[in-house]
């Protein structure tokens, strides 16, 4: 299974493959004891098509608690070095809340504005996807980041 987003006007479709909805399932806050969990989001983009096709993390060396993750931001700098030498790009992060159905903090939205400015890139946006404990897609929130604005994008319903 994978889930589709439609990206605003575009004509483009993100496409969250199945793996990757796995590896969020499993670190998903669903015991009041789990601590948040996070990493980077990789994939391509072909066309029309932007494929999310490998999440990160969260490593040993992350920072975490129940209510923060602090990624260790060296640590990303090489996993985005390796992946892409094998094809892959960076295209955002990811984190958990303790939320059914998440939605972004303030911290959220600054970090992720203030990582698009300070990254060296080609792309229009940034992605964010938030982790809450509800089932997919309601327990996740997907949005595209740029400096100054963002916007969340909704699942596609299935025929």
């Amino acid at each position: 299974m994978s889930i589709h987003y439609p990206i605003g006007e575009s004509g483009q479709v993100l496409t969250l493959e199945q793996n990757v909805l796995a590896h969020f399932a499993k670190w998903r806050q669903s015991d009041p004891k789990m601590p948040e969990a996070g990493g980077q989001l990789f994939g391509v983009v072909q066309g029309q098509s932007v494929e999310l096709m490998r999440a990160t993390g969260p490593r040993n060396s992350d920072r975490r608690g129940r209510f923060f993750f602090i990624a260790d931001r060296f640590a990303e700098r090489r996993e985005i070095r390796t992946l892409h030498k094998s094809g892959l790009h960076y295209l955002g992060d990811w984190h958990t809340h303790p939320e059914a159905v998440p939605t972004p903090s303030g911290t959220d939205l600054s970090s992720m504005a203030d990582l698009f400015v300070r990254s060296k890139h080609d792309l229009n946006a940034f992605l964010m996807v938030i982790v809450g404990t509800a089932e997919f897609p309601k327990g996740l929130h997907v949005s595209l980041h740029e400096t100054n604005a963002w916007s969340t994008l909704n699942a596609q319903r299935e025929p």
